[in-house]
């Protein structure tokens, strides 16, 4: 989907482009909408998610050539939309793939990681399989709900995913401001091939959907392809964990250092506002005793002679 103008766009703010976009697919609604980097400065690129197929042939038919301004400008936007190619890996690629890559590598088909077993789900929110919202780290146990319906899962794990543009109902941006990533990529392993193909077969063309008692229901699209670097082997897995346990131990000694910084500062600061308070206090006595002696010479000098 893009926006076109016959002149150099000027400074136009994406939010309200989207908003415009939204209000024209009415009485339908876009589940997420995407900015694209443009190739040319007449252009505005838009990738935008539907709940279905059908829903997204009838805002296309409504929507193409839509003509509307942007608050502030005088450009006039045309919209132009289509359904776009959707890029999925095949089962004669993956299967090419690794006939080939095992005699380039030395794998074997027998090992796990070595072989077409893992499934990478990308751009997954973290909040929705995170147990804690302090410190969202996705869930081992919520991802194996989540993707066991394909088959017996042998491993899970994921990695970071940051990127950038992605704006959605629930998902505004991929990193929030203390600069924690939104989105991760999850390893689904299965325990055999055909768990495996059922899983690439199943997520196809698909989005992940939350849904909550009372509550509408919230949409996020994913990629889905089919891992070539085995992430998943047992020998990377386990370096891989020992790595964020030292990672952890290291983020755990920094945390308490920190901390113990902090608790000497604020004994600092206390102390000296004990010295401030007791110099004060010394201060009005002093001031005190000197009056009362000023006093006490004035009475002296006021006695009558007999």
């Amino acid at each position: 989907m893009c926006m076109f103008s016959r002149i150099i766009l000027p400074s136009i703010s994406s939010w309200e482009v989207m908003e415009k976009l939204h209000k024209l697919a009415e009485p339908e609604r876009f589940t997420t909408i995407r900015l694209q980097k443009s190739p040319a400065m007449e252009l505005l690129l838009f990738e935008g998610l539907f709940q279905d197929r059908e829903i997204m042939r009838y805002v296309i038919r409504n929507m193409n050539n839509s003509k509307f301004k942007v608050q502030g400008s005088n450009v006039i936007l045309t919209v132009k939309i289509r359904e776009d190619a959707y890029d999925y890996p095949t089962v004669e690629e993956w299967e090419t793939y690794f006939r080939t890559i095992n005699g380039k590598r030395n794998w074997s088909e027998c090992t796990p990681g070595e072989r077409a077993d893992t499934v990478i789900i990308k751009n997954l929110p973290t909040k929705w399989f995170s147990l804690d919202a302090n410190n969202p780290k996705p869930c081992e146990r919520f991802l194996r709900d989540a993707f066991t319906l394909f088959g017996t899962i042998r491993k899970v794990d994921y990695e970071d995913c940051v990127e950038e543009g992605e704006l959605g109902d629930d998902i505004t941006s991929l990193t929030s401001q203390f600069g924690i990533p939104l989105t991760f990529n999850a390893y689904i392993q299965y325990q055999n091939y055909t768990s495996f193909k059922a899983a690439m077969s199943g997520l196809k063309g698909k989005q992940l959907m939350r849904l909550f008692p009372g509550q509408k229901p919230t949409f996020s699209p994913f990629v889905v392809d089919y891992d070539r670097t085995g992430f998943m082997t047992d020998k990377i897995h386990k370096a891989r964990k020992i790595e964020r346990e030292r990672a952890a131990e290291e983020a755990k000694r920094k945390h308490e250092a920190y901390m113990k910084q902090q608790s000497e500062l604020m004994a600092k600061q206390i102390e000296k506002q004990k010295r401030k308070r007791r110099k004060l206090e010394e201060k009005k006595m002093a001031a005190k005793k000197s009056k009362k002696e000023k006093s006490t010479d004035c009475d002296s000098a006021l006695i009558p002679l007999l």
